[in-house]
């Protein structure tokens, strides 16, 4: 014990940096944790729309809507979020899952109704993870 207190004296920079390390390691890390708490795979989507009734936005735009979705999903495209908070308050007492192309898009949309006290939910990979896993959908 008696080294590692010598060595810290005589390599002070160092040690900080080792620290400083650990801690934006930690930092990252339950920033990751914490997001990932809202990011579901379609598995999970399935189970939150059959146990608890999700309300299934569609973040992409309306002829790529129309090529094929999620049953029952609601086609509301991003570009059309302008206040996504207010445009969602219908459906504040349902978990809402937000729906784009690969997951990405409605990530964003997701943190803001995340923020205001939401229960809501991004499909992580978007409709590819869902067509990849071999969900069903509709066309218009």
């Amino acid at each position: 014990m008696q080294e590692v207190t010598i060595f810290i004296q005589q390599h002070w920079l160092l040690s900080l940096a080792l620290v400083l390390v650990f801690i934006a390691i930690v930092i990252l890390e339950l920033i990751k944790a914490q997001r990932q708490t809202w990011q579901i795979n379609p598995g999970q989507l399935t189970q939150l729309i059959n146990r608890e009734n999700a309300v299934i936005i569609d973040t992409r735009p309306g002829d790529t809507f129309s090529k094929g979705h999620i049953v029952d999903a609601i086609s509301s495209p991003i570009q059309d979020l302008k206040d996504p908070i207010k445009k969602m308050e219908k459906y504040r007492a349902k978990p809402i899952a937000l729906v784009c192309e690969t997951g990405l898009g409605s990530q964003k949309v997701a943190a803001l109704l995340k923020k205001a006290g939401y229960n809501v939910y991004s499909l992580k990979g978007g409709m590819r993870a869902w067509q990849d896993a071999g969900m069903p959908i509709v066309k218009q």
